[in-house]
């Protein structure tokens, strides 16, 4: 196979990075509990968190009008894109295949610590071409700049029904500090939120949210995320897109990941581990179908916005839910 050229490389030099993948989907949908999983195959490197760092030095995103977390392709050149690629080259590591045992009881905030440690100190050696994991949420919004970056990038699309994905989101709108990401314009408010910062991504077309109800902003990016992955992810390939269903993750980690494994062409062996179970982080308790209930009467005020979607991605909401935007 040859690896060396590319819109992330030089004419005629080698790929640092081959066949990465990406797992993609709205917040809140179990992309961070299978990238957990991931992340302990020795075949991948990770950062063993989300890659903000690298992709927000090169595309910045602030709340002013007309900006948001989209990147189009055309706006990525040759040299940025080999930027991005050295980025995320240099800084993953493999705790994995390094460290073997050790690595295997680590939570993920401790794999990040000690692959960061491991790098400044040298001692984790890299032989380009190598494959990694990438799990970011507002990458849904850079499907385009990915592929130019990635050219061979394969894509995990993680769905989940939109009320327990909303109401997580709407639960870190407004308990948790860790979600807020821009500082709001002045002038700019939201009807029943009193912080000033926005939380989650910022998705195009924001501006028109001004006034709106948390819960409708939380719907709008639910459904912008999935818009977005539709549209610009090479859904035509099954080669090149797995979708996974949250539901089904939770309920039978260990086909799944069997499944995933045999379809990114990775040994499923040492993800076996998880069969019965998957990590559990970024929660509050323990998943659930019905997590989702404590905040039905404003999610049947927005099943109007989210039903098309819930419908295209395979879910039909229950009519007890069933109400208008």
């Amino acid at each position: 196979m040859n690896h060396t050229t590319g819109p992330g490389a030089a004419a005629g030099t080698q790929r640092l990075i081959t066949q990465p993948l990406v797992l993609v989907g709205a917040p809140r949908s179990g992309t961070t509990m299978l990238f957990q999983a991931l992340s302990a195959h020795p075949d991948l490197w990770s950062l063993y968190r989300e890659s903000q760092p690298i992709l927000d030095a090169h595309f910045p995103v602030e709340m002013t009008a007309g900006r948001s977390a989209f990147v189009p392709g055309d706006s990525v050149d040759d040299t940025t894109a080999a930027a991005v690629e050295r980025a995320f080259f240099e800084r993953v590591g493999n705790l994995e295949g390094a460290q073997g045992t050790l690595a295997r009881f680590l939570p993920l905030i401790l794999r990040t610590r000690l692959s960061d440690t491991l790098r400044r100190a040298g001692r984790q050696r890299k032989r380009p071409p190598i494959r990694i994991v990438e799990k970011t949420p507002d990458n849904c919004f850079r499907i385009q700049m990915l592929l130019r970056v990635f050219p061979d990038a394969r894509f995990v699309f993680v769905v989940r029904d939109p009320r327990g994905s909303i109401a997580s989101v709407l639960h870190g709108w407004r308990d948790e500090s860790r979600f807020r990401r821009y500082a709001m314009p002045e002038g700019y408010r939201l009807d029943d939120y009193s912080g000033d910062q926005w939380c989650f991504g910022l998705i195009p077309g924001w501006e028109e949210l001004d006034g709106a109800r948390v819960v409708e902003v939380c719907a709008r990016q639910w459904v912008s995320y999935n818009e977005h992955c539709l549209r610009d992810l090479p859904v035509d390939d099954p080669s090149r897109v797995l979708q996974v269903r949250y539901e089904e993750l939770s309920a039978r980690p260990g086909p799944v990941l069997e499944q995933l494994a045999r379809w990114a062409q990775l040994d499923p062996a040492p993800l076996r581990r998880f069969d019965e179970k998957l990590p559990v982080v970024n929660t509050w308790s323990r998943p659930s179908e019905d997590k989702w209930r404590w905040a039905a009467d404003e999610l049947a005020t927005v099943t109007g916005t989210i039903l098309p979607m819930a419908r295209q991605l395979g879910y039909d909401l229950e009519p007890s839910a069933a109400g208008n935007a």
